[in-house]
């Protein structure tokens, strides 16, 4: 990215939000005055990650932000090729899909892993009062199982459904938009159950669970073990610990993916190192924001990444001393595809 390109980025972004700085003490030439950062809808683990993300590379590098609620993960995967926003936070699953041209994505999207953060889970809940309690109840029901921006929940709905030999069809399957029209759905009883992204503690679950509105339909972890062998690569079980959420007296096991910030690789090193640095090294104030900032460090960003690190990741785990040959092998191979 050339500077003129830069600037002119500042530019309008100040004139669009007002809240980009052109010249600010520390800030080299090289680097953005201000980032465009995509996430969820507001109110989502994710948007309150996004706003402490901006708040926290302001004061520690000087540069500014704008927060764009773009929708789920596989739009903010596209909002990076359109250059809607520079940086977007989204689950792994959508960003190697986007990564490689696969499931919805017609053709590869060029993305950089910056870091790597907390499991983001799948799960199905149902309204209290449908009827159903157990997966064999969900025949004629209408559920919430499929959204345009997380073209995984309808994978992960699908595999449900055959695990427990129930064809999708005999399920009147709906959509929508973003997740607090999914629980407004179910608050208002015209669904029977919802297919649901969240984080651990997540306040858009907690909240209709405390509310015993709706409960997660709690099967085997075997069961669960075999919805996982019907997905693609990305996905991996966890088991939702008791009691993280009201009326939830049991673990309970459920699909995740994990959460990536991701950038272009156009976007400058400069920038993307001081992003970086300022979240890696203030760990304790990004968990001040929300709990799942805590998993947003360096040794869970080099576990097992989907997409090859930006070149400005990369030199910052240079410079810690972090970087090693096997590492380098594994960047080399998925800049291969």
């Amino acid at each position: 990215m050339t500077f003129a390109t830069i600037t002119r980025r500042a530019v309008l972004g100040g004139l669009a939000a007002g809240t980009a700085t052109l010249w600010l003490p520390g800030v080299s030439f090289s680097q953005a005055a201000s980032v465009r950062i995509g996430t969820s809808s507001a109110g989502s683990v994710f948007y309150t990650l996004a706003v402490g993300l901006g708040e926290m590379i302001r004061e520690s590098s000087g540069i500014n932000s704008t927060i764009e609620p773009v929708g789920g993960s596989a739009a903010n995967v596209n909002g990076i090729a359109n250059d809607n926003v520079d940086l977007a936070i989204s689950n792994s699953f959508a960003s190697y899909s986007g990564y490689n041209g696969e499931f919805g994505f017609p053709a590869p999207i060029d993305l950089r892993l910056v870091i790597q953060g907390q499991a983001s889970n799948r799960w199905l809940f149902v309204r209290e009062g449908s009827g159903i309690s157990s997966p064999a109840d969900l025949v004629g029901k209408t559920v919430i199982g499929k959204r345009r921006s997380l073209p995984e929940l309808e994978l992960v709905t699908h595999a449900f459904l055959e695990q427990f030999g129930i064809n999708p069809s005999d399920v009147n399957i709906v959509g929508t938009v973003e997740s607090n029209e999914t629980i407004d759905a179910i608050r208002a009883g015209s669904v029977d159950a919802i297919m649901m992204p969240f984080s651990r503690r997540a306040g858009q679950i907690e909240e209709p669970m405390h509310d015993g509105v709706m409960t997660a339909l709690k099967i085997s972890k075997e069961d669960r073990d075999g919805i996982l062998a019907r997905l693609p690569n990305g996905f991996y079980g966890l088991d939702i610990p008791a009691n993280d959420f009201s009326n939830q007296p049991e673990e309970l096991p459920a699909v995740a993916l994990n959460t990536y910030l991701i950038s272009s690789p156009e976007l400058d090193e400069e920038t993307v190192y001081q992003i970086a640095k300022s979240v890696f090294e203030n760990i304790e104030k990004f968990r001040s924001y929300h709990a799942t900032g805590g998993q947003w460090t360096v040794e869970n960003t080099l576990i097992a990444p989907a997409l090859p690190y930006h070149d400005g990741v990369v030199r910052y785990f240079k410079e810690i001393g972090v970087w090693t040959d096997e590492i380098q092998a594994k960047q080399d191979k998925l800049l291969t595809r």
